[in-house]
Order: C-alpha cells, then sequence, then structure tokens
C-alpha cells in the first residue's frame, strides 16, 4: 500500500509538471496577437491592410482557438475514457507541437490562412490538459482535494510566467534575432519534450472501455442534449447562465484588454506582460485563500451580487483612466474579483447536484464558456472597427445583466439559501 502511493506520487509530480508547463506553452501567446495585428511595429500583415480589416482578422484569429477547444475537447475525452489517457496525452501533445511550429512557419511567412488554420488546430488539441487532470483523479490513493488544488494552483503560476516568456522572446533588446514567431517554435519544442517526458514516465491510468459500453462519438458530442436535460433543474439552470454570462464578461477582458492597452498606448508584448503580471496575481489571490475567508464573514449570495457589480465599475475604470498606475490597480483588482466570483459561483453549481453527475455539469459549464469566448472574440474583433472602447463598454453591460439576472432569479428560487 505505501509502495502504491508512493507511486502515485511519483506520478503525480509528472503529471503536474505536464500541466504547469503545457499552461506556459498555451500561455505564452497571450500578449503576442494583438500587437500582431494592430501595432506597426510587430504587425506580419501589409501595409495596405486597413484597421477595419486587421480588426476582424484579428477577432477571427482569437475565435478559432477557443472554438477549436469546444469541438476537441469532449471528443479527446472520449477518446481517453476509450483507449487510456496516456496514449491520448501523448498523441495529443505530439499534435499540439506541429500546430505551434505551424503557428510560426505562418507568421514567418505572413500567410493569415496558415495562421488561423494552425490556430485552431491547436485549440483542437487543448483537450490534452483535460486529460491530465482526468489522469489525476484516477490517482486513487492520493485526495482529490490536494491533486486538483495543486494544479489549479501551478495554472495560475504558469499563466503568470507564460506570457512573460512570450513577452521577452518577443524582444529584440534582449537578442537581436527573436521575433514574433519565436515564442511559438519555442512552445513546439516545449510539447515534444513533454510528450516524451509522458511517454517515457506516466503509467496508462485507465483500461480500455469494452465494446458494449462505450458510447458513439455523437452520444459523448451531444451537448444540446445533455445541457436541455441538465436545465430542468431551475437552480442549475440559474447559477450556470449566470457564470456564463459574467464569463462572458471575463473573457471579454481577458482577450482585448490587452487590445485596448495596445490602442490607447501603442504597448508591445514586453510592456503588456507588466499589466498580465497584475492581472495574474489578483487571480491567484483571488482564486486561493480569498473565497474561504470572505465567504465565512458574508454570504455567498450578496457577496457575488456585490463581486460582479464591482467587476462592472472596475471596466468603467480601465476606459476612463490615463494614469498607467491606476491601470495597473484595476488589473491586480480585476483578477482578484474575476477568482472570487469564478470559484464561489462553481461551488454553488457544484452544492446544487448529486455527486453523479459532477462532471457532467462542470463539463457544461466549461463548454458554454469556450463557446461564449469564442462568439465575444468575432464579436470584438468586428466592435473593434468602431472603438476599442466599445468592448470594454459592452463587457460592462454583460455583468452588469449577469449580477441583475442572478439577483432576481437567486432571490425568487432560493431565498434561504446562502
Amino acid at each position: 500500500m505505501t509502495n502504491e502511493r508512493k507511486n502515485q506520487k511519483r506520478q503525480f509530480r509528472v503529471i503536474l509538471t505536464i500541466v504547469f508547463l503545457g499552461f506556459i506553452g498555451i500561455s505564452i501567446p497571450y500578449l503576442i496577437f494583438p500587437p500582431l495585428f494592430l501595432n506597426a511595429e510587430y504587425s506580419f500583415l501589409p501595409v495596405s491592410c486597413g484597421n477595419s480589416a486587421r480588426a476582424l482578422f484579428l477577432g477571427i484569429t482569437l475565435a478559432v482557438y477557443p472554438l477549436g477547444q469546444f469541438i476537441g475537447s469532449p471528443i479527446l475525452g472520449a477518446l481517453s475514457d476509450e483507449y487510456g489517457r496516456k496514449r491520448l496525452l501523448w498523441g495529443s501533445l505530439i499534435i499540439s507541437a506541429f500546430c505551434n511550429l505551424l503557428t510560426g512557419v505562418a507568421i514567418v511567412k505572413q500567410h493569415l490562412g496558415l495562421l488561423i488554420l494552425s490556430r485552431f488546430l491547436a485549440g483542437l488539441m487543448e483537450g490534452n490538459v483535460a486529460v491530465a487532470r482526468a489522469m489525476c483523479a484516477d490517482l486513487k490513493m492520493l485526495s482529490k482535494h490536494e491533486t486538483f488544488g495543486k494544479v489549479n494552483a501551478v495554472i495560475s503560476i504558469a499563466y503568470l510566467i507564460g506570457p512573460f516568456l512570450g513577452g521577452a522572446m518577443t524582444d529584440k533588446n534582449l537578442f537581436e534575432g527573436f521575433t514574433t514567431s519565436t515564442p511559438f517554435f519555442f512552445i513546439g519544442i516545449l510539447f515534444f519534450c513533454l510528450a516524451g517526458l509522458s511517454e517515457l514516465i506516466l503509467k496508462n491510468s485507465t483500461s480500455p472501455i469494452s465494446v458494449k459500453t462505450r458510447q458513439t462519438l455523437w452520444q459523448r458530442f451531444n451537448f444540446i442534449k445533455r445541457m436541455s436535460v441538465l436545465f430542468k433543474n431551475k437552480h442549475v439552470r440559474t447559477l450556470i447562465l449566470s457564470s456564463t454570462c459574467f464569463t462572458l464578461a471575463v473573457d471579454i477582458f481577458y482577450e482585448f484588454a490587452p487590445v485596448y492597452l495596445t490602442v490607447k498606448w501603442s504597448l508591445g508584448p514586453a510592456q503588456l506582460i507588466f499589466y498580465n503580471g497584475a492581472l495574474c496575481i489578483g487571480l491567484i489571490a483571488g482564486n486561493g485563500w480569498l473565497p474561504g475567508f470572505i465567504s465565512s464573514l458574508v454570504s455567498n449570495r450578496p457577496l457575488i451580487i456585490g463581486a460582479i457589480g464591482g467587476f462592472a465599475l472596475l471596466l468603467i475604470g480601465l476606459i476612463l483612466t490615463d494614469s498607467k498606475l491606476l491601470m495597473f490597480s484595476w488589473f491586480t483588482l480585476c483578477g482578484v474579483i474575476i477568482g472570487l466570483v469564478a470559484t464561489l459561483l462553481t461551488v454553488q453549481i457544484s452544492d446544487s447536484v448529486s455527486d453523479g453527475i459532477q462532471g457532467e455539469v462542470m463539463g457544461t459549464q466549461l463548454s458554454l464558456r469556450v463557446l461564449g469566448d469564442a462568439v465575444i472574440c468575432l464579436l470584438g474583433g468586428a466592435l473593434l472597427i468602431l472603438s476599442s472602447k466599445i468592448i470594454l463598454v459592452v463587457a460592462t453591460a454583460i455583468s452588469l445583466t449577469a449580477m441583475i439576472y442572478y439577483r432576481e432569479k437567486g432571490r425568487r428560487q432560493w431565498p434561504n439559501i446562502s
């Protein structure tokens, strides 16, 4: 028993390393695309390309990645159940490596179509992170609180480090040979190394499912049917729709706040990393100890209502301020509130359903988010033609809508539940 526990701890350390480095790879491009399309110093589009076209192409490029996630994650998850986690993790990492190399080539060759295709294919393969999380759940001798908690912690740290590395690897002041394609070649090499690490050290933590019990891809991917069944529960429907509406506003902020700063102050990736760092520090606090501490003092429902309203006010502050110091403060506070609300809403959603459908409900919540992310990228690209400020105004309106919907529905459905 002791030896088995030691082996599972060793496996978990490897999984944790893969998740950490994988999320560094995923987050490296975060601050590269806005300058790539909107900053003349970094742009790979022809000079003749107008601002409206640049904004639309940026929206499309940002949208195809989460669209790929939406399509690919349930399929990869289903295949890992049937054929084993290790095989799918290894294969998805290999394909991800090629996709990122392809992105680097597209930037070097200044080929927009190849760039969009490579980002879509990379999104399809991001299910490798979901497979790694499933491998953690398969380690039966370790506490899920311990494994999932550490996974979330390293993801937050990776999102702090990754964009910093991405920005640094485009800075010619550090090395003259750096270009906007350099980070993607680095990611490709990194993912090849991770694939080798997973193949050499990880054990296959699941046994193939018998043919009789396997579901078709359509049964696993019939998202609309699964959602309609879940939404018969009014509490779940209210909470998931509130969460989705709020995360739409959050994703607009994630995707287009760097765009707004690029337009406002003509910043490059190396400058944007400092604002992203402020955001990530807030996220680490908001996702970590803060929810448990504050919820012990204030009931969850008024805390969520106040925090969502506070996020809307901070978005207005982003629009109105011309001070870089204040902008750093707003980004940090936005991170705190996003982490706090996301954690508390997810806990409420989890507490509203039985243990037997936890995974399905969490999956539905995530699927709606990445689908919404794809939609808002397209919408944001269109709105950017008018003004970068309008995008943040839309995020403010969506956040206020989430607050009002959650408050009114919650007051009717569970007035005595915190």
